[in-house]
């Protein structure tokens, strides 16, 4: 792609993040592949996420993991508007890779940008829509080796962070429920209604299909929309992931027809079952690392909002 739109002086010169992404967004993808996409698109019918799978990023040894830019798309019908909202969003994930961030992470860890070579992946979004926005019942990173272990747990039993909505909170570092997927039912945040009240998940992410939002930026979060958890009330979601606060009997309860706060729980998943998301990830972490030969990490999303 560099190569056949000569942007060689990109990688040589000092250009702002912007005039990078600008450079990049006004090349030509291959024709070959324009079609390509085009007949993809064609199959799909939901949103789509463009996300990079670089050489690095698969190194054993140093996490590359959220240093390059991952972009949502909405569907839209009109096949061209389509094409061209993925072809922008594939060209700025390339970008990403010279971004200022990219560049200082990758000479902090004593690699060459010229030997990185990148794919991008396109995914479908895992979620449903409502109100114009799109986004999963919850979705989180667990990882197979738990570094600070509380109480009964041990390291090898793997801890989970999850939150309602998109990933990008957990990815991020934001607020999000975190337990053992060997222990569900034990979850320090909400063991007293003072820690549920202070440590819960404050705000979620969901992604707003109107493609006019879709902008060319640097911040791959242009079309998300982040919004506080107590104007989500209303969202078909809440009745899985979310508890009342009871202030007149200073209490946290599990029924949804109280009124009053919600505060973002999981106890119908983690403490009634509803799904077993504890055992399945606990599953699929242990078969990871069998497999891997090595401590793993994945990143999951869930949606119940289903028939």
């Amino acid at each position: 792609f560099i190569r056949h739109n000569g942007l060689k002086y990109i990688i040589s010169q000092d250009f702002s993040d912007e005039e990078i992404l600008s450079e990049f967004v006004s090349s030509v993808l291959p024709f070959r592949l324009r079609e390509a996409l085009k007949s993809y698109i064609r199959t799909v019918r939901t949103p789509l996420a463009i996300r990079s799978s670089s050489k690095l990023e698969d190194s054993h040894y140093q996490p590359f993991a959220g240093i390059y830019s991952t972009y949502m798309i909405p569907y839209v019908d009109n096949e061209d508007q389509m094409l061209r909202l993925l072809l922008k969003a594939v060209k700025s994930v390339y970008a990403s890779v010279y971004f200022a961030a990219s560049r200082a992470y990758i000479q902090s860890s004593q690699n060459l940008i010229s030997e990185e070579k990148m794919a991008v992946i396109i995914q479908e979004v895992c979620g449903t829509e409502q109100d114009g926005l799109y986004f999963p019942t919850c979705s989180g990173v667990a990882r197979s080796i738990n570094y600070s272990p509380i109480g009964d747990e041990r390291p090898e039993d793997g801890v989970c962070n999850i939150a309602m909505g998109l990933g990008k909170l957990v990815v991020d570092g934001g607020r999000t429920l975190r337990f053992s997927p060997r222990y569900p039912q034990k979850v320090l945040q909400t063991s007293t209604p003072e820690l549920a009240l202070r440590d819960t998940q404050r705000e979620m992410y969901a992604l707003n299909l109107k493609p006019e939002q879709f902008k060319t930026s640097i911040d791959d979060a242009v079309n998300l929309e982040r919004f506080e958890i107590n104007k989500a009330k209303h969202f078909r979601n809440m009745r899985h992931v979310a508890s009342v606060w009871d202030m007149q009997n200073q209490r946290i309860s599990d029924s949804l027809f109280e009124d009053g706060r919600r505060i973002i729980t999981f106890s119908q998943i983690l403490k009634y079952d509803t799904i077993p998301l504890a055992q399945i990830i606990g599953d699929l972490l242990r078969m990871g690392e069998q497999e891997m030969g090595c401590p793993v990490e994945m990143e999951f999303a869930v949606d119940m909002d289903v028939p």
